[in-house]
Order: structure tokens, then C-alpha cells, then sequence
């Protein structure tokens, strides 16, 4: 009997500190610069944390504990929690981000060090889903280095139906009338 070899997993590369926030269900957005994700957005990803390059002063007073909790790579590979469902994109300014600080983990100043303050930011609700089967997958060299998207190898099989959404309904549509009205 021959296998059918599995689709490629979209990851998405974060910090993973911000990575923990979403599956804690502490933030709801991710703020990104569009030249770190050019054109099409991949509908459903894997949120693959990131352990380099994490910077704690980019925290709000109250998340640095994401930061402390996460500036350690585990010996035993990389964890891969949560499957993450893109349900809108904004296009915002710098000038924006106070209006959205709730919704993440970074602070509006750490924001703008990461990114380029005078140009143009996607913002990304995303609902995200924690995995009943968490993985921790090997860090092969192809997944390193500055690139946001990876597609992870065939034998990380991530079942995406398992999985048990961080935010119920209720507070999910309270969030995204939250974000919509503060970019009116």
C-alpha cells in the first residue's frame, strides 16, 4: 500500500513570545510590514514562534512576561500549538497603532521600531485555534533565516479540524467590532 504524500503546511514565522500571546488569546492581530508578506496572504496557516531577534522593550509594561516566557528556544525542536484563520486585513499607518494596542502585545513604539513607521501596515485578525495534538518539529536550515512564510516538510502532519479555537464566538465578535471601530 503506498502513502499519499501530505500537502505542505504554510507556517508562519513570529516571534514567539507573540506567537504564546495568540495562543494564549491575549492578542488577536498580528501587525505586519507588506514588503515581509508581498501579495496573497495564506488563508489558514501554522504559527511557527521565532527565537531570534525577540527585543523585550518592545513589550507593553504588561506582556513582557510573553517575552520572558518565550527567549529560549526548547532543546527538543520547535512547537507548533495553533493553526491561525486570516478573517480580515486592514491597511493601517503608523499613526494607527495606539488605537489597536489592546489587541496585541507589542507596544505602538515597539511596533514602529520593528517596522518602518512611515509607510503603510497590514493588520491580520486572526482566529486562532489551538492543536489537541501540539508538534514539535525539527528546525531544518531551509525555515531559517529573515522570511516570514515557510512551508513546512511533508512529515508534519497538523490536523487543523483538531483544534479548539483560544477565543469563543462571543468575545471573537466583540474583538472584531472592537478592531473595526477603531480604525473607522
Amino acid at each position: 500500500m503506498s502513502e499519499t504524500p501530505t500537502e505542505p503546511t504554510a507556517a508562519l514565522k513570529e516571534r514567539a513570545g507573540v506567537v504564546n500571546a495568540l495562543v494564549d488569546g491575549a492578542q488577536t492581530v498580528l501587525v505586519r510590514h507588506p514588503t515581509l508578506d508581498p501579495g496573497t496572504i495564506a488563508d489558514r496557516f501554522v504559527c511557527y514562534p521565532a527565537y531570534s531577534h525577540q527585543k523585550p522593550d518592545r513589550y507593553q509594561p504588561r506582556y513582557e512576561d510573553y517575552y520572558h516566557r518565550a527567549s529560549t528556544k526548547p532543546d527538543g525542536g520547535v512547537p507548533i500549538r495553533a493553526v491561525a484563520e486570516v478573517c480580515e486585513e486592514f491597511t493601517v499607518s503608523s499613526d494607527d497603532l495606539e488605537a489597536l494596542a489592546r489587541h496585541y502585545v507589542y507596544s505602538p513604539d515597539g511596533l514602529r521600531d520593528k517596522y518602518d513607521p512611515d509607510g503603510e501596515l497590514r493588520v491580520l485578525l486572526l482566529r486562532v485555534a489551538e492543536l489537541e495534538s501540539p508538534r514539535l518539529v525539527e528546525e531544518r536550515g531551509e525555515y531559517r533565516g529573515c522570511r516570514a512564510w515557510i512551508e513546512l516538510a511533508d512529515e508534519v502532519d497538523v490536523e487543523p479540524a483538531a483544534a479548539s479555537p483560544v477565543v469563543d464566538d462571543v468575545a471573537f465578535a466583540e474583538r472584531r467590532a472592537a478592531i473595526r471601530n477603531a480604525l473607522e
